[in-house]
């Protein structure tokens, strides 16, 4: 067990309204935290809550539109003095064979996916790097380790946000703060029912497999192994490590899939090693 750091006191939660986020919510406040969480419906998030306006402040943000966002990140430091853990967990799904998802489709994926992340990192370092302390939390996937059929775009949308954590951590760390890319299976939320996933408008007959990796998806929705407040746990958890991890995978299927991949990866190294480095300069 690694010593804890001193308990994190004011978090900024994004996509609270339901689901992962949800149950971060509560089980922040549970801990005697102040919470601030972003929704398209504050009013709603407040009643689903029913905390109040001393320990709680829903905020209604539009993570493609940085003015909105700085105004969520101002609101929060002046209602609750600053912001110790931000969590990314605002995304949502596109789902089919990459030729069948239009380019807006895909633009709009990466836009709440990575770029609503990137925003709200930029959004709240500041505050972070003056006060020499913090803890940015994003939610990737499992999908963002191991690509498969449906999963094109996501699977990218949740690569590039566990490579920026990574980084963004490396960048950060002399300034007393942590970055962790949390990399969930699946977890027994609404994530892949239509209010969440998206699929294809014009979907093509020939992908068949493809259609039958989401039906897979369509079966499984509600028979997630994951518990979504058991995930929420973990994260108060990592908050108060001296030293968190800064990609940390949850959920059995999620730990035994990158425990293939990984596997997968070092054999292809070897297999292809000496092609690798026929590409080297001789001197």
């Amino acid at each position: 067990m690694q010593p804890e750091a001193t308990h994190s006191n004011v978090w900024l939660i994004t996509g609270a309204s339901k689901g992962l986020g949800l149950a971060v919510v509560k089980h922040a406040l549970a801990q005697g935290f102040r919470v601030a969480a972003t929704s398209r419906d504050a009013a709603r998030l407040r009643t689903e809550v029913g905390a109040g306006d001393d320990v709680f402040l829903p905020l209604e943000v539009t993570l493609t539109d940085e003015t909105s966002i700085a105004s969520a990140v101002r609101q929060t430091k002046e209602h609750f003095g600053t912001i110790d853990v931000l969590v990314n967990n605002a995304g949502y799904a596109v789902l089919g064979a990459m030729e069948e998802i239009s380019d807006a489709d895909i633009r709009a994926n990466f836009d709440i996916n990575v770029f609503g992340v990137m925003n709200m990192m930029r959004a709240v370092l500041p505050i972070m790097r003056e006060q020499g302390r913090g803890h940015i939390i994003n939610i990737a996937s499992i999908s963002g380790s191991l690509g498969m059929a449906s999963t094109a775009i996501y699977s990218a949308t949740k690569a590039a946000v566990i490579l920026l954590s990574e980084s963004v951590a490396a960048e950060v760390s002399d300034f007393g703060i942590s970055v962790t890319a949390i990399c969930p299976g699946g977890f027994r939320t609404d994530f892949l029912d239509k209010t969440s996933a998206r699929h294809p408008e014009h979907p093509i007959a020939a992908y068949r497999r493809v259609h039958d990796a989401m039906e897979h998806f369509g079966r499984l929705n509600g028979n997630q192994s994951g518990d979504p407040e058991k995930a929420a746990e973990v994260m108060i958890e990592i908050s108060r490590m001296k030293n968190p991890p800064t990609r940390l995978y949850i959920g059995s299927d999620a730990l035994h899939g990158i425990t293939h991949k990984l596997h997968e990866v070092a054999q292809s190294v070897a297999t292809y090693r000496t092609l690798g480095e026929s590409t080297n300069f001789v001197a």
